[in-house]
């Protein structure tokens, strides 16, 4: 049972339930639910049953239910409709599942080593289309199901950072091109999606830069300056609200020079029906090779029409 003693703030909730904040202050509003406790500031405290309905509602939506047919219910209505809810996890191979057992039991340097193994055996790009993303898929479902909690999901994504920045360590070309500037916006504190595009694009040849998470609009405009940028890429998760994604891209490419392409990625992006002008929404990784090549073909050839070629491609 859970103890309703405990408490968690807005920003831990939203950790640990991929919901947005500023959706679960509609949802109050809205449904009179979650019912958050005020402390002294008046900022939003939630039980830990709060919590685990919250998990449960999550996965409904996942599935393709409705916001106003599940918020509010109980455990064990949410629980009894998770039954009849259909199927949408692929098969687990049972090299996905060690990577999950390694974490489930803390095993640190085990999962670390792994990790290490696979990109050997895979090399880079293999690991990161064919193990990493369907497992970030896969311990963000053992989150949602609490199978998993927050500490063991920061051990798997530090396991995972510390082998993928060796990894780009290993093959960074400091006079590659584009150079590329990885960032996120104030409210995304997701990094492990900026550090697998990092990868993707510095095995492209890229000289990519990072900096970080929750960068504001007006230091990334002076860093891309001072590394003479030619492409600032975001990623945005799917915690953030399409609302605020779409405000935040709007704004930086406002505050940009145009000679500064922006790229755009992560789940969160999904949502965005199309790119304002001077914007590059990117899908799979892939997406982003094809962009770099098409940045390189744009400076060899400026007279060429980048996006007829494009359209030819496909």
């Amino acid at each position: 049972m859970k103890n309703n003693n405990i408490l968690f703030n807005i920003g831990v909730v939203e950790r640990e339930t991929g919901i947005g904040k500023d959706t679960l202050r509609v949802w109050e509003r809205r449904y009179g639910f979650p019912l958050p406790v005020r402390c002294e500031g008046e900022d939003r405290l939630y039980p830990e049953n709060q919590v685990e309905q919250l998990r449960l509602i999550k996965r409904l939506l996942d599935s393709g239910m409705r916001p106003a047919r599940v918020v509010g219910l109980g455990v064990v209505e949410l629980n009894a409709l998770l039954q009849d809810a259909p199927e949408n996890e692929p098969v687990i191979s049972a090299r996905l599942q060690e990577f999950i057992r390694l974490v489930k039991t803390h095993q640190t340097v085990a999962l670390r080593l792994a990790f290490n193994r696979a990109i050997f055996q895979q090399g880079l790009n293999e690991f990161l289309s064919k193990t990493i993303s369907p497992l970030n898929q896969l311990i963000g479902a053992c989150w949602l199901r609490g199978e998993i909690r927050i500490f063991e999901e920061h051990l798997y994504s530090e396991q995972l950072a510390l082998v993928l920045n060796l990894a780009i360590a290993a093959i960074h070309d400091p006079n590659g091109t584009p150079r590329i500037l990885l960032t996120t916006l104030p409210g995304e504190e997701h990094a492990l999606g900026l550090l697998m595009s990092k990868a993707t694009m510095s095995l492209a040849g890229a000289n990519c830069v990072m900096l970080g998470v929750q960068t504001p609009v007006n230091e990334i405009v002076l860093a891309a300056k001072a590394h003479q940028s030619d492409v600032v890429t975001l990623s945005f998760s799917s915690a953030m609200p399409p609302a605020q994604v779409k405000a935040g891209i709007a704004q930086l490419r406002y505050a940009l020079p145009q000679t500064v392409a922006l790229w755009v990625g992560g789940s969160g992006v999904a949502r965005q029906r199309k790119a304002d002008d001077g914007v590059q929404l990117m899908g799979p990784f892939s997406d982003l090779d094809n962009a770099i090549s098409l940045w390189r073909e744009a400076v060899s050839y400026p007279c060429v029409d980048l996006a007829a070629l494009e359209r030819c491609r496909s």
